[in-house]
C-alpha cells in the first residue's frame, strides 16, 4: 500500500488536481484562487478528509505582488490576511486552524510577530511551532497552517 507521502509526491509530480484515495480518505489538491499563483508548482491547499493543509504564506500582497512594507509586524499581518483569504475559499476561518508552523528569518522578531499573531488568534489557540530559517523572496516570516472543517 502506498504511503500518503508517495501519493502526495506522485500526484504533485504528475499534476493531478483531482482526488486520490488512501486508507479510505480522499485527497484533493486545490490550486490557488489567486490568478498570479495558478501555475505554481504546488497546491495552495491539500485536503485529506476534513483536514486542510495550507501552503506556507509569506507577507506578499497577492493583489499587488509586492511584499508588505513596515517590517515584521506588517509582514505578519499580511501573512495572516493571506491565510484568511485561502481559508475563506474553502469555507473555513482562523477559528478552524488547529496547527501553525511559524518560520522567522530572524528569531529576534519573535515577540513582535507574536504581538500581531495574538490579535488574529484570540479565542482559539492552535498548537504552534516556531523556528528561524532562510526564507524565499527576502521574507521575514512564513506561516503554514492545518485547519479542520467541522
Amino acid at each position: 500500500m502506498k504511503s500518503i507521502y508517495s501519493v502526495l509526491a506522485l500526484s504533485i509530480v504528475f499534476g493531478c488536481i483531482s482526488c486520490q484515495k488512501t486508507q479510505n480518505q480522499e485527497i484533493y489538491f486545490h490550486k490557488s484562487h489567486e490568478e498570479s499563483r495558478k501555475n505554481a508548482p504546488f497546491s495552495d491547499v491539500t485536503q485529506v478528509g476534513n483536514l486542510y493543509f495550507l501552503t506556507g504564506q509569506i507577507g506578499k500582497n497577492h493583489q499587488t505582488g509586492k511584499m508588505a512594507e513596515g517590517g515584521i509586524e506588517a509582514e505578519t499581518t499580511q501573512v495572516l490576511k493571506n491565510i484568511e483569504d485561502v481559508l475563506k475559499e474553502h469555507q473555513l476561518t482562523l477559528k478552524d486552524v488547529v496547527k501553525c508552523t511559524v518560520i522567522l528569518a530572524d528569531i529576534e522578531d519573535f515577540s513582535k510577530m507574536n504581538a500581531v499573531y495574538t490579535r488574529f488568534f484570540v479565542d482559539n489557540l492552535p498548537a504552534r511551532t516556531t523556528f528561524a530559517a532562510n526564507l524565499v523572496a527576502g521574507a521575514k516570516i512564513e506561516i503554514e497552517v492545518i485547519a479542520a472543517k467541522k
